[in-house]
């Protein structure tokens, strides 16, 4: 489920959003588009300001929420992809992390090795915390083939300092396709261990 999704373009006839029709098709997934991305904007940005821009009704958070309810009745395993920071606004009264409450959810926090991540990781795991969310683990992505001294470092850092366990180090990867063959080749080329 991407429940919120924002661009500056539709993305095709049946698939509002591209990450939705990327994740959809890997997994050859056949559902109603409305229950996995029941809002989309095509202005990219958070969808509080997308609606603002748009001069549209802001959305209803309890929507979002039933059509999540609606998934997790139907399947043993739902993954909900977020949509940039914790702190995105979603309307004036709620962000991501608000919805991320309301449905009950464990996260795991997608980051990456880059300058300024040990910042908006931080904040990331603090706000989950003032907000009793529990992370299940850290997933480091995009690690450039020859990382700098820092980049390689980074994780361990984090670790250090927060003591959430590391899921995986996923390398970088250019010209990717999206498919069941790429999803397990990747996997088979995430470093697993402990940093």
């Amino acid at each position: 489920m991407k429940p919120f999704a924002t661009s500056n373009k539709i993305f095709s006839e049946k698939y509002n959003s591209k990450d939705l029709f990327l994740l959809s098709k890997s997994i050859n997934l056949k559902e109603d588009i409305s229950n996995l991305n029941p809002y989309f904007y095509t202005i990219p940005a958070s969808p509080y300001m997308a609606t603002k821009l748009s001069n549209i009704k802001p959305l209803d958070i309890k929507i979002a929420v039933k059509k999540f309810n609606c998934l997790a009745n139907k399947y043993d395993y739902l993954i909900v992809e977020g949509i940039g920071g914790i702190y995105v606004p979603l309307t004036k009264k709620y962000k991501i992390i608000d919805f991320i409450k309301l449905i009950k959810l464990p996260v795991i926090i997608v980051t990456t090795p880059k300058i300024g991540t040990v910042n908006h990781t931080l904040l990331t795991i603090e706000a989950c915390k003032k907000y009793d969310i529990p992370i299940k683990g850290l997933v480091f992505n995009k690690m450039p083939s020859r990382p700098s001294d820092v980049e390689k470092s980074t994780p361990k850092f984090i670790n250090e300092l927060t003591n959430i366990p590391i899921l995986g180090i996923i390398p970088m990867f250019k010209n990717m396709k999206f498919d069941k063959m790429t999803f397990k080749n990747v996997a088979d080329k995430i470093k697993w261990d402990k940093v």
